[in-house]
């Protein structure tokens, strides 16, 4: 985000507290000012029963800021988009691959907020597995999947933070989620679901401003 938008938050900001001190016994209603913002997103993340790392993006986050000119409360309400990623998964001790292909679909923008200095971000979405390949060594062997049926049985809850935030630098979210069990899937994709569900799932996105 450049710094001459970072400076109309910082002073709308200020500008809104004097007012607020100043106002009269019958407030004026509250309006959100949004500040477009635009990121690139890439991470990762670590499913917890493989221990396999799965890396994410180059995505987009595209949204606004929201300041509250009552408050200056700052918000967010941002679309999030990632492309499918490549699932690399070990078993065996190595002697057996899978590799599959993995979609992330937010079902809703992401929203937050930002408050001293500590971003925090929440989001839904759903998983779909598809495009399955294995094999001893190298997973070279196609898996019968039904493509865009095994999806999770409920949207996995993302909620992520990131302290100290400086938002002309960019900025790595992180967080633990839960994946669902699936649901309308071959036996491949059925397997393969069981292998990846549960908790204490880790992600981290970082935010680079596209401005």
């Amino acid at each position: 985000m450049p710094i001459s938008r970072l400076a109309r938050i910082g002073v709308l900001a200020a500008a809104v507290a004097t007012a607020v001190s100043l106002a009269s016994a019958v407030p004026a209603s509250a309006t959100e000012i949004p500040i477009p913002i635009s990121y690139s997103v890439t991470g990762s993340t670590v499913v917890k029963k493989t221990g396999s790392t799965l890396d994410l993006g180059p995505g987009s986050l595209a949204g606004n800021l929201l300041v509250d000119d009552q408050t200056g409360a700052v918000g967010l309400n941002a679309n999030l988009q990632l492309p499918p990623a490549t699932a690399n998964i070990s078993l065996l001790a190595g002697g057996f691959r899978i590799k599959a292909k993995v979609t992330v679909t937010p079902t809703a923008p992401a929203t937050g907020t930002l408050a001293n200095g500590t971003l925090t971000t929440h989001e839904t979405a759903n998983m779909e597995i598809s495009d399955i390949w294995a094999g001893p060594i190298v997973p070279v062997f196609p898996v019968p999947t039904v493509p865009g049926s095994c999806t999770t049985v409920k949207p996995i809850d993302l909620t992520l933070a990131a302290a100290n935030v400086d938002i002309t630098k960019p900025i790595t979210l992180t967080g633990n989620y839960t994946i669902p069990d699936f649901k309308n899937c071959f036996i491949a994709d059925l397997a393969l679901g069981a292998l990846v569900s549960g908790p204490d799932n880790t992600i981290s996105l970082t935010l680079t401003s596209k401005n």
